[in-house]
């Protein structure tokens, strides 16, 4: 990390009193005065983030003298260097990275707290963080928001598509609170949500719909399979009929698999809710397959630590699992 302002004037500048975020009561370890401020944390945040005095200064348009008045004081009343200087250059202590993760959730999670107050203000319930399957019918969440007793305030939900590795990731980390998983994911609740079912499709000038009779595991040997990465779509081909196909071309989402049927490459085993908007307007047709014309993969809701004990999480993962049992 370099520095472009004297050292003396980064480290040495003369400490005054700063004002704590917080005074509070620990239940479980101690009662004690919090003398730390966001602000020195995020200054400091703003130091390695930004390589140095003179960027984190810019960034928070403070003077650098401020910034490095903050980091002074931070260091004298935690009792543990955060940087250490080597000539010129400051870098980060391992004392430094040990901290650094953590307080950059105490000032992620100050952010949210206040912007969840902000929503309660405003009528709005927490936010709802689902990560789900590229499978997932999407009426089915829409289902869920509509329960008129499931949340005792307006839901907010943010969606994103993961595979349920990403899901995974997802909860681990935090940034997700429910995850629908083509899979159980270890160490969390899962609930077994609904059965998406597949059909195999190809462009209608397919060769195989050419050959005017019903479909065999042969006859898809032929063809280029194309399947959607971390879906469980790819347990159609090859894991159906072992050795018997050529290798899949994997793509990462729907719309990527739908594009490359329309162009008359190969087939692949999608959704049906999915696709049945190209069914309907022949821009796909099913493969009439003699054998396993179709087949069914299961979806779970799995619920985040948080989402556990959190009753508008509890809530809405109730009304999506309600929801999905109405459809079976």
């Amino acid at each position: 990390m370099k520095m472009t302002e004297p050292v003396e004037a980064q480290f040495d500048a003369p400490a005054a009193p700063d004002s704590a975020f917080a005074t509070g009561e620990s239940s479980s370890l101690h009662s004690r005065n919090l003398r730390i401020s966001l602000r020195q944390w995020k200054m400091f945040h703003a130091v390695i983030d930004s390589d140095g005095f003179v960027g984190a200064a810019n960034k928070l348009h403070v003077s650098q003298s401020s910034i490095s008045h903050a980091l002074t004081k931070l260091q004298e009343q935690l009792g543990v260097p955060l940087l250490t200087l080597k000539g010129r250059k400051a870098q980060i202590t391992e004392e430094g990275k040990v901290l650094l993760a953590r307080s950059r959730d105490l000032v992620r999670n100050a952010a949210e707290l206040e912007e969840l107050a902000e929503h309660l203000r405003q009528g709005w319930g927490r936010e709802v963080r689902l990560a789900v399957d590229a499978n997932f019918p999407p009426d089915l969440l829409m289902l869920a928001m509509r329960e008129p007793c499931s949340q005792p305030r307006k839901p907010r939900v943010s969606v994103r598509e993961a595979s349920w590795e990403g899901a995974g990731q997802a909860l681990h980390e935090n940034t997700a609170d429910l995850a629908i998983s083509a899979r159980q994911l270890p160490g969390f609740v899962c609930r077994e949500l609904i059965e998406v079912e597949h059909v195999a499709v190809a462009h209608p000038d397919n060769p195989l719909f050419a050959l005017k009779r019903p479909l065999g595991v042969d006859d898809l040997a032929s063809q280029l399979q194309i399947a959607i990465a971390g879906t469980g779509d790819d347990t159609g081909g090859e894991a159906r009929h072992p050795g018997r196909f050529p290798r899949p071309w994997t793509v990462s989402t729907l719309d990527w698999a739908v594009g490359a049927l329309r162009h008359g490459l190969g087939y692949a085993w999608l959704p049906r809710h999915r696709v049945q908007r190209w069914l309907d307007g022949n821009q796909v047709r099913v493969l009439p397959l003699r054998q396993g014309a179709t087949f069914k993969t299961r979806l779970y809701l799995v619920q985040g630590r948080a989402a556990s004990s959190d009753p508008e999480l509890v809530a809405f993962a109730d009304a999506l699992h309600a929801c999905s049992k109405r459809l079976l």
